[in-house]
């Protein structure tokens, strides 16, 4: 019976508990076995008067930009308290699961870019405005300011608006040590930069920089990729599309081509 292209690898997931779901199917689909240690939790701000503020306000705005499945659900569960009616402005959102998740709110992206980065993203974003546009970006507290700063370029209004924050789950820190350690892994997934940071907070915390010289290192774009470079890792596989499916296809490549577990 042939093996599974996966078979013989453990590999990490490091995005969200909320998230894994579907992750670790593909990766057992094609044989191999998913080790979960989120290093992302997401919860809402501590203070809610500015989220209040602005969404007793949407009506002012021409276009919302939500660019993340978090952004999503913690933008909908705000706007139930405090969005003055269930209207919104046209929405622009950044990837295919984004818009998966707007859909289950029942509403439809009026605008996706091709590529599913801020760069990518503002590029073909920035025709649709003229410089008397008012746009809110809703965002975690750690996303980038590229939207905004394009959009203000122009002469339109932006305001970003943080409807959640991302912190380092306290209880991974020993359990990603205790992975690291054992070399219970051979592949660590990335799915954002604040999967990497997080993952090298621990990494400098614990000096477990020795352990990471033979391990696959799988990044889901070229802003996480960005990241694991500059803190030094080395990055074996950056899919073009950037979502878990590819980056997971791309690994099944790559472990073909080299044609066994060394690196």
């Amino acid at each position: 019976m042939t093996k599974l292209p996966l078979h013989d690898y453990r590999i990490l997931i490091t995005r969200g508990q909320g998230q894994v779901a579907h992750f670790k199917a593909m990766i057992e689909q094609y044989g191999g076995t998913p080790i979960t240690v989120p290093l992302l939790d997401f919860r809402l701000p501590d203070s809610h008067e500015a989220i209040k503020a602005t969404l007793s306000h949407l009506s002012d705005y021409d276009w919302l930009v939500l660019t993340s499945q978090n952004g999503v659900r913690f933008f909908f569960e705000l706007a139930g308290k405090y969005a003055a009616s269930q209207s919104l402005p046209k929405i622009a959102v950044i990837g295919t699961k984004t818009a998966e998740a707007l859909q289950r709110y029942g509403y439809h992206a009026d605008f996706i870019p091709n590529e599913f980065v801020a760069e990518g993203f503002v590029a073909e974003f920035i025709p649709q405005l003229s410089p008397r546009s008012r746009v809110l970006v809703a965002k975690g507290n750690l996303a980038r300011t590229i939207i905004s700063g394009a959009i203000e370029e122009i002469g339109a209004a932006c305001d970003e608006l943080d409807v959640y924050e991302t912190v380092l789950p306290e209880e991974s820190k020993q359990k990603l040590v205790e992975v690291i350690t054992t070399e219970a892994v051979e592949v660590i997934t990335f799915t954002s930069s604040s999967t990497v940071h997080h993952f090298m907070q621990i990494v400098a915390q614990y000096e477990l920089h020795q352990y990471l010289e033979s391990l696959i290192i799988a990044c889901i774009g070229p802003i996480a990729k960005k990241t694991a470079l500059h803190y030094g890792l080395e990055v074996d596989i950056c899919p073009n599309v950037y979502t878990t499916e590819a980056m997971i296809q791309d690994l099944v490549i790559y472990t073909k081509a080299k044609g066994g577990k060394s690196k």
